[in-house]
């Protein structure tokens, strides 16, 4: 049977607990100093608490598994509306990111229109029915506390690649009202039909709440290119 991998939490916890047992005998028995034992004994209990912390408390993979979840969630509605246009994804107000749906072919509603809106699952908007739906990555934006005068690239980057290890790189450029995300290494995919048109795909739709959020501004994905692991987004900021 294979001993456990060690960890850089283990490493440095097995590091500071010797210096401090180490300082500690010294400082008792050598220098008879109660500061300094003191401060030794402070280091192996420490060192001790972190030999216990895991590397990841919450695994990557659990994390796309519930995000996945929530996709198929969302799908559920979509499918019980018959919605087919593409949402607008609006910044948090009580500090929950929400995603509007049309529920009719029209003219998209201005930022204005949907920020004043009511937050209930059906609402009118400027006289067109509209779907609130709370898409996978407001939560995300809540939980790791994005915010205005973030570089979206920068935001991307975190939620995208270093929080979920939804894909492993990202790229932004935003112009005239036009923003593009490139992400690459794409780890999880939806066979979710009315998300996908509606939404996007996970990293996609994920993306447009982290935009929304750090912008302040209404996003709407206008065209997405998958092909094999990379996917090219193209937004409307509002």
């Amino acid at each position: 049977m294979k001993g456990a991998p060690t960890t850089s939490y283990f490493n440095f916890g097995a590091a500071i607990a010797a210096f401090g047992a180490v300082v500690a005998y010294l400082s008792y028995f050598v220098l008879l100093s109660v500061p300094f034992t003191a401060l030794g004994i402070a280091c192996v209990i420490l060192g001790s608490a972190t030999l216990t912390l895991p590397e990841r408390p919450v695994p990557r993979g659990a994390v796309r598994g519930v995000i996945h979840g929530a996709v198929l969630n969302v799908e559920a509605l979509l499918e019980e509306f018959d919605a087919k246009e593409k949402a607008t994804y609006m910044p948090p107000r009580d500090g929950l990111a929400v995603a509007y749906v049309p529920l009719a072919d029209s003219q998209s509603p201005s930022y204005e229109s949907l920020a004043a809106t009511s937050r209930r699952l059906v609402t009118e908007v400027n006289g067109v029915p509209v779907l609130m739906v709370v898409p996978p990555g407001a939560e995300l934006v809540r939980a790791n506390e994005l915010s205005e005068g973030s570089g979206i690239e920068d935001a991307l980057q975190y939620v995208l690649v270093d929080v979920s290890e939804l894909c492993s790189g990202v790229k932004a450029v935003e112009s005239g009202g036009t923003l593009v995300v490139e992400m690459k290494g794409v780890k999880v995919r939806t066979e979710a039909a009315k998300y996908l048109r509606c939404l996007g795909s996970i990293p996609a739709s994920i993306a447009a709440s982290v935009a929304s959020t750090v912008t302040r501004k209404g996003v709407t994905l206008v065209s997405e290119d998958i092909e094999g692991r990379t996917s090219i987004a193209t937004y409307r900021l509002m």
